[in-house]
Formats: C-alpha cells, sequence, structure tokens
C-alpha cells in the first residue's frame, strides 16, 4: 500500500490487465497400454524414437498405436503406462543338442502379442561337420520375418555373443541363462577388487570319487572357458603278444567279447573269438601275418599288428575297456581321439600323451584307472590379468567386475572398492534390484541405483556399467556339458506363456492419465492384448473416462476399434457384431472405429486437422491395417449406427465415410465445443481473485471475446445461415448474491461450424 501525501502533489499506482492466454494446443492424444519399462507418470513424447527412448524398444509392438499414431500426424502422444506386472511374458526355451536347457528367449514386453512371435535357429557347421561355427536365428511375427541376427557363438569376449547380440540388438526379445535366470547377486560389504595373474581354463576328469586327470586350456584367458572335453567308452580291447585285439563297436557290449590263443603240436596255432554268437576258431601254421588275414572278417573284433613276437598261448580273457575323447571349442571342428586308424586309449598314459592344440592332459598323482564317462565337462576359469571381483548368489557366480585398464587420474596402486546393497525399486517400489557404489581409496565416487540382471532392464547392470568410469562388468555363462549351441529348431517355435493385464489395470492407468491436462484424444492400447468382451469393456472405461474429465473441465474424446472378431466376421454378420459394439459405448464423447487397429491413424487425422474440420471424406495416409472392405448396404447400417469406417473407395482411396461420434454428433462439432470449453477455463483461471470490480469482469469478456473472434476468423465458429445470429455471444455478469458468495458468472453461447456432408442435386432438363 502506498503511504498518505504529506505535502501536496500526485501519486500515481498502476496495475496491469492479466495477459491474454495462449489458445490450447489441440490434437494432443493419450495412449494407455503395456510398454517394455518405463516411468507410471503420464509422459509426453514428441515422436516414436523418443517413445522408445523412454519405455523401451518392445513398446513398438506391445503398443503399436503410438507410432501409426504418429506417422498419421500427432505431433505429441502422452503414454500412461499400465502399472509391470499385471501380466506376464512370452518366452521360448532353448536346447542345444543334447537337450540342455541354455538359453531362455523372452518377449521385452507383458501381454499375448508376445505369443505371436515364434524364433528359427540354424545351425552353421565346421566343414567336416563335427562342430557348429555359429549360429542365425530369425524372429518371425505372424508367419513374417521382423529380425535376423546372424553368425550369434556363445563365447563372452566375442561381439558376436549371443546373449549380448539378442540383448542389445533385438527390439522384440531378450535372451538369459536359464540357470542364473535374473538373480540378483548378493549383498557386497565394502570390498577391494582383488588382483589376479592371468589365468588358464580348467577342469578335472575323475574315476569313482577320484581325481585322475586334470585338463587346461593351452591359453591363458577366458576364450578357454568356452572348451569342453568329453569321455566315453572306446573299444574294448586287449594287446597280446604284438597284437592288438579290440572290439569292432565302440561301448560296453565290447565287454562281454573275449579270446584265447592257444598253441599245439606241429606248430599250429589256433585264435578262438567268442562274441555276440558261436567261438570262432582260427588256425594258421603259416605264421601271424596268415592268422590276421583268416581273422579279418570276424563280425566282433578287429585284430591289428603293433610289432612282430611270437603269439604266446593265452587263456580265455576278456577284453577290458578303453575310451575315447571328443575336444570341442566353439566355432571349430570337433577334436576325436584316437583316429580310427589306431586303437583306444586304453592307459592314462595314453591320454597324457596327446598332442591336442587347445588343451593338454596331466595325470593325477598315483592315478591308474581310466576316467568315467562324461558326456561333456566345460573348463572354467579362465581370466585375464587384472583386478576384479565376482559377484555370486547362492555360491554361483553370477558376473565377474573387472577394473578398467588406463582409468584417468589414477595411480596403478590406487585401491578400488564397491559395496552391494540389495532392495526395492525407487521407481515402483516393488521391483527387487541392488544398490551399487564404487569406491577409490575408501573415498564415493560412483554409485548405480535400481540395477537388475534383467537384459530388458534399462538398468541392467552390465549395461549400467558401461557408463562407469572405473568398473566393467561380464555377466557369466556356465556351459553344461559338451555343447553349448543351440540346436538347429527347423521350422520356427512358437513363444509360449504371455498373458496381458486385466481391465482393471487399464482403469488404473486412465486415473492417472486424468492429470494430463493437456491431452483432448484419448486411445487404451488393446491391439494383440485383450479378448473382445475386454476390449468392449475397456472401450467403456475410456466412454466413461472422458464423460468424467467433462467435469474437470478437461474435455477429451475416447476412440477405440471394432474387435478384430467382428471387423474380420463374414459378410452377414459382421455388421450386427459392430452395432452391438457402438451400442454400448453410445456417447458424444467416443469414437467406434472400423476395421479393428483403425483407430490410431483415425486419431493421427484428427490432430493432423484443425479442430474444426471434418475427417468426412478426408484420406488416412497410413492405416496400418487393411482398409475396410464393406459393402454399400454394410456402408449404410454402419453409418446409420455412428460408427466411423475406414474404408476403400474408388478413385478416393482410404478414406473416412463419415466422421462420427457413437452418440450421433459430427465429431468436429464436439472438438469445437471442447476446444471453447478449455480455452475459457484457461482465460478465466488467471482472473481468478481479481473480479471483485467491474473493469476486471468487462476485461475478462473482452478477451474471451477476442478468443471466439478468432476462432470465427479461422472458421471454426459461424454465424446462423441467415445471418440473423452471430458465430457466438459473450455476457459476463454478477447478481448483488453471487457477489456476496464471490460469483461471476459467464454466459456464452457458440455456433460450432458443422460438416455439410451431403449434396442434393436437382437437375432440370429442358425441353
Amino acid at each position: 500500500m502506498a503511504s498518505a501525501l504529506i505535502v501536496p502533489g500526485v501519486q500515481v499506482k498502476f496495475e496491469f490487465e492479466p495477459a491474454p492466454v495462449l489458445p490450447g494446443a489441440t490434437g494432443i492424444l493419450g495412449v494407455v497400454g503395456v510398454t517394455d519399462f518405463g516411468p507410471l507418470t503420464p509422459t509426453p513424447v514428441g515422436s516414436f524414437s523418443e517413445f522408445l527412448d523412454i519405455f523401451g524398444p518392445g513398446s513398438a509392438f506391445s503398443m503399436p498405436e503410438v507410432r501409426t499414431a504418429f506417422i498419421n500426424g500427432v505431433k505429441e502422444v502422452v503414454v500412461a503406462r499400465l502399472a509391470p506386472g499385471a501380466g506376464t511374458k512370452a518366452s521360448l526355451l532353448l536346447r542345444d543338442d543334447e537337450k540342455d536347457d541354455i538359453a531362455i528367449l523372452e518377449a521385452r514386453a507383458e501381454g499375448t502379442w508376445g505369443k505371436d512371435l515364434s524364433a528359427r535357429i540354424e545351425q552353421v557347421r565346421t566343414l567336416d561337420g563335427s562342430g557348429v561355427k555359429h549360429v542365425n536365428l530369425t524372429l518371425l511375427r505372424n508367419g513374417e520375418v521382423i529380425e535376423t541376427l546372424s553368425n550369434l557363438v556363445m563365447d563372452e569376449t566375442s561381439p558376436s555373443y549371443l546373449f549380448d547380440q539378442i540383448n542389445f540388438t533385438s527390439r522384440a526379445i531378450v535372451a538369459y541363462d536359464p540357470v542364473l535366470a535374473k538373480s540378483l547377486p548378493e549383498d557386497v560389504q565394502q570390498t577391494d577388487l582383488a588382483e589376479s595373474d592371468l589365468r588358464r581354463a580348467a577342469a578335472k576328469l575323475r574315476s569313482g570319487g577320484s581325481d585322475v586327470l586334470l585338463i587346461e586350456a593351452k591359453k591363458p584367458g577366458r576364450p578357454g572357458n568356452n572348451l569342453s572335453v568329453a569321455v566315453r567308452d572306446g573299444r574294448y580291447g586287449v594287446e597280446h603278444a604284438g597284437l592288438d585285439i579290440s572290439a569292432k563297436a565302440a561301448g560296453s557290449a565290447g565287454a562281454a567279447i573275449s579270446f584265447s590263443v592257444e598253441n599245439n603240436a606241429g606248430n599250429e596255432t589256433k585264435l578262438t573269438v567268442f562274441g555276440a554268437g558261436d567261438p570262432v576258431i582260427y588256425t594258421t601254421t603259416a605264421g601271424v601275418d596268415d592268422l590276421l588275414q583268416k581273422a579279418a572278417v570276424n563280425p566282433d573284433v578287429v585284430i591289428r599288428k603293433l610289432r612282430d613276437a611270437p603269439l604266446d598261448a593265452k587263456a580265455k580273457t576278456n577284453l577290458t575297456r578303453r575310451v575315447a575323447i571328443d575336444v570341442m571349442a566353439d566355432g571349430k571342428a570337433t577334436v576325436v581321439y584316437p583316429d580310427q586308424s589306431g586303437p583306444d586309449l586304453a592307459k592314462l598314459d595314453d591320454i597324457e600323451k596327446l598332442k591336442d592344440p587347445l588343451v593338454e592332459f596331466k595325470k593325477a598323482e598315483n592315478a591308474t584307472n581310466l576316467p568315467d564317462n562324461t558326456g561333456g565337462v566345460p573348463l572354467t576359469g579362465g581370466r585375464p590379468i587384472g583386478q576384479a571381483l565376482a559377484l555370486s548368489n547362492g555360491g554361483q557366480d553370477l558376473l565377474e567386475l573387472q577394473r578398467r585398464e588406463n582409468i584417468p587420474q589414477v595411480a596403478a596402486g590406487d585401491k578400488i572398492a564397491v559395496e552391494l546393497k540389495r532392495g526395492k525399486s525407487s521407481v515402483d517400489g516393488t521391483t527387487p534390484v541392488v544398490n551399487l557404489a564404487v569406491f577409490l581409496n575408501g573415498q564415493p565416487v560412483e554409485s548405480f541405483a535400481d540395477l537388475t540382471m534383467d537384459p530388458d532392464d534399462p538398468n541392467y547392470l552390465p549395461a549400467a556399467l558401461q557408463g562407469s568410469r572405473f568398473l566393467s562388468a561380464v555377466d557369466l555363462f556356465v556351459r553344461s556339458k559338451l555343447t553349448s549351441m543351440p540346436s538347429n529348431s527347423g521350422r520356427a517355435q512358437p513363444f509360449n506363456g504371455g498373458t496381458s493385464p486385466s481391465v482393471n489395470d487399464y482403469q488404473g492407468a486412465l486415473e492417472r492419465l486424468e492429470s494430463a491436462e493437456e491431452v483432448d484424444l484419448v486411445i487404451a492400447s488393446v491391439a494383440g492384448q485383450l479378448s473382445d468382451p475386454d476390449i468392449v469393456a475397456v472401450h467403456q472405461l475410456v466412454q466413461a473416462h472422458c464423460t468424467k474429465m467433462v467435469g474437470q473441465v478437461r474435455n477429451r474424446i475416447g476412440l477405440g476399434s471394432v474387435a478384430r472378431s467382428a471387423s474380420g466376421a463374414a459378410a452377414g454378420t459382421r455388421v450386427p457384431a459392430i452395432l452391438s459394439h457402438a451400442d454400448l459405448v453410445r456417447s458424444n464423447d467416443f469414437v467406434l472405429t472400423a476395421p479393428a487397429g483403425s483407430e490410431a491413424a483415425v486419431a493421427g487425422l484428427l490432430s493432423l486437422q484443425d479442430y474444426f474440420q471434418s475427417p468426412t471424406f478426408k484420406n488416412v495416409a497410413a492405416l496400418g491395417v487393411p482398409p475396410g472392405d464393406y459393402s454399400d448396404a454394410e456402408l449404410n447400417r454402419l453409418v446409420a449406427g455412428n460408427v466411423l469406417v475406414v474404408n476403400q473407395k474408388r478413385r478416393l482411396g482410404t478414406i473416412v465415410i463419415k466422421g462420427v461420434l457413437t452418440g450421433g454428433r459430427q465429431i468436429n462439432v464436439q472438438r469445437t465445443a471442447n476446444k471453447a470449453v478449455r480455452d475459457v477455463k484457461a482465460i478465466a483461471d488467471v482472473y481468478i481473485g481479481l473480479l471483485n470490480n467491474e473493469g476486471n469482469r468487462n476485461a475478462l469478456r473482452q478477451q474471451i471475446i477476442a478468443m471466439f473472434l478468432q476462432m470465427t476468423r479461422d472458421g471454426a465458429l459461424v454465424p446462423s445461415t441467415d445471418g440473423k445470429d452471430p458465430p457466438f455471444k459473450v455476457d459476463v455478469h454478477s447478481t448483488q448474491a453471487d457477489f456476496a458468495n464471490g460469483i461471476v458468472r459467464v454466459d456464452i453461447a457458440i455456433r460450432p461450424v458443422r460438416a455439410i456432408d451431403y449434396v442434393y442435386a436437382t437437375i432440370l432438363v429442358q425441353n
């Protein structure tokens, strides 16, 4: 308050009239539905790429309406995500050639849309066919190829590592280890990274409960972890008097084969083979070579001459166990010991002498027995030199943290430590997470919150640490047996198990969307998610939401399309099904479009046009689904039933037949009324508390008049066709009773422009 004048003079004060409010934007689309990830708070996005950045690449499939809307002209979409966890994600289990589980492929987003996915695995084998060089993965949706990932291997040091390639490049799926799954590492108190030497991968072979052979990779480092060794029964045999007698077939059946040697008078030697049938006797007086030639046709055994030696007598003797060993590495041919030219391995010494380029064998001290059969033993423990710390769960290592090389301003002797604590996500309060802190010489230098081991999560721990200055992380994969590559699938294998959220979950998202004041068009993304009855139920929720928002002066129009079963039904049955759907959502706040899946394109068309323009007979640029093929008779019934049909018309293309709400009102008339309501409220809001004098009330009236004059100049409001009534009327007044209660009344009448949808022509034919 100004001070009173003492000396005669003039005092001047001034007040500013509230500045005119800018007209509100129209054509802003709100979409509720399932996304890959992202915030629960309704979030505006200005492009499809921004949508994918915020809500994840899988959202392109779980919420396809956003892409269609942007293509057709929407400038801004406000996304209200359904709360995660209400549905489940479809998945596919991959097995290797030994039928062991090696990877789970999982749809990035929840819902039954994932059941439309299928995957085909093609192995590319080495030239000799004994090993697998790599695999190619083809991902299909509804039978159509959407992604191809080639040259995938199971070596985590390779840029073509299967898990990394899928998790970082696929838009639709992720992959994770079926053993480790998405387990979080256990809590770790502040712990220094330990200095580790360069280590070679290794494994042990056992006989009974005792170690008999140590296998080590010849080259140190992680590549050695991709090696496996298998032991199997070879061809049973016995070495006797310069001869090797072994079974023709590998396997334990050779234990039932035996032989004997007798030396009789007259230099006759008799060899008897006791095989699967009757004993077979071979005799000779001409020496060992003659005997071997005769025995070459024996069905049970193979006899090789190792050296010249007298063939001494031998009592009946069973063949004893020998083994064969396979050495396998991803991308290389499997090496089999021994080759077919010689007998199988009879002693540990024979194995120790093997000269394999990838591994070496060392006999355990005092060991004599051959190793037991094993389907495959993976080598583990190979690692590079440097500081590292393994993170585990239940004794199983999940990943390894490694110190980065050449860290600026960090000396070689400085100590890097980490601390891990489990907790709940700060975003949704329910998702289990770990929080990781990095310390340099005891002082905190970095922190990473809300980390998970879910490859689809933007806070996936190995991916999050790509932004660390101090650490990197390797997600460990544990080989099970000999092989680790996915097996050929032949035909594409379908994903299973995906379930969608419920109708009530959509209600929760619509309630959150109420806070987004700028939205004036609303879609519930139900494509590929809900059953027909649930689609109708969600549309009723959208219609109720829009009606509710009228009371909050945030008028908006809902859009939904007919169910796929109704849209694709046989002629004669589809129109009654569509009209039944329309009857259940009758309202001047809702548009029902046909065919199925067309609502987002129509929303794009409405956003592209001025709010007062009718979509009737306007072309739809990219419908995203096949346009309607309704006959003229069907169109008459659908238009009469207030269904917005997008149909193919000769010489006109794909067009909206009539832009109408299910309540019968023209869409552009309702949008003009909604625009007027929103803008009047926006103008009146700034005058709250200022309308206690006639001057400010007149100022309010003038700003409203200015707004309606602009709408008139734009063509949104028109006078009556006879010119007697103006496009609008505005009066701002307050009775004494209203004034006492703090009420100012604004009376408005507007005449929105109507679409002229029909032309009746009369032709006078003159004689």
